[in-house]
């Protein structure tokens, strides 16, 4: 990550996160009453009680609020600073950590869980593929990493999609609710393969009514031997 990204993130946070717009209230909402649940149903049912879980670019956290951290230590990690000042409000971590996604600050095989939440849209090809790679070094061995990964026929592209071109037009500037999503999937054959090419293997590919269909629930599962 460069202090740019830093930057962009930032300020997204700043002028869109919790209560400073009415979008921002209203995906806080949604993380904390919908997709929460999609969550903690996943959590539920891959990863295994005890042992350190991180949430591997955390943002606000809140999508994480309804994780049971009592047999489990959470770590929510982001590059964010300000992002981390959000998440501290959630008070199922255990830790917050400031590092980059790319150099993850954990030994290899040691991590039992990894999630995330509207993160590995953000970067090309090459770059998620290195995200993939760095998760698979530090998770131990049969553990998985949960991705809730936009698809580009999610719900929420066909909600807001318009609203970005309608907003576009009238200012005469590019307008997006997000920084750039650069790497929506494209299908579910597409989250497959991408694993594959990172030497996960696919343990799942949800489009779930869970959290009303804007992920792709991406279960990849590190290789046990």
């Amino acid at each position: 990550m460069t202090p740019d990204d830093r930057t962009v993130w930032d300020r997204h946070w700043a002028t869109l996160s919790g209560r400073s717009s009415l979008f921002g209230r209203v995906a806080s909402l949604v993380r904390t009453q919908l997709l929460s649940r999609a969550v903690r149903h996943y959590a539920e049912a891959f990863f295994p009680a005890p042992g350190l879980f991180v949430e591997a670019g955390c943002c606000t956290a809140q999508s994480s609020s309804r994780l049971d951290g009592r047999a489990r230590t959470l770590a929510a990690l982001d590059f964010s600073l300000l992002a981390l000042r959000e998440a501290r409000r959630v008070p199922v971590f255990g830790a917050f950590v400031e590092a980059d996604i790319f150099r993850l600050p954990f030994r290899a095989n040691s991590v039992s869980g990894l999630w995330n939440l509207g993160v590995m849209e953000h970067f090309e090809a090459p770059a998620g593929r290195l995200v993939l790679e760095e998760f698979r070094r530090v998770l131990k061995p049969g553990s998985v990493a949960l991705l809730f990964w936009p698809p580009e026929f999610g719900a929420s592209r066909l909600v807001l999609a318009p609203v970005e071109t309608l907003v576009s037009f009238f200012r005469k500037t590019p307008f997006r609710f997000f920084p750039d999503e650069v790497n929506r999937l494209r299908s579910r054959e597409h989250a497959r393969q991408t694993l594959l090419e990172a030497g996960f293997e696919p343990a799942a590919v949800d489009l779930t009514p869970r959290d009303l269909f804007i992920h792709l629930v991406v279960v990849a599962r590190k290789p046990a031997a």
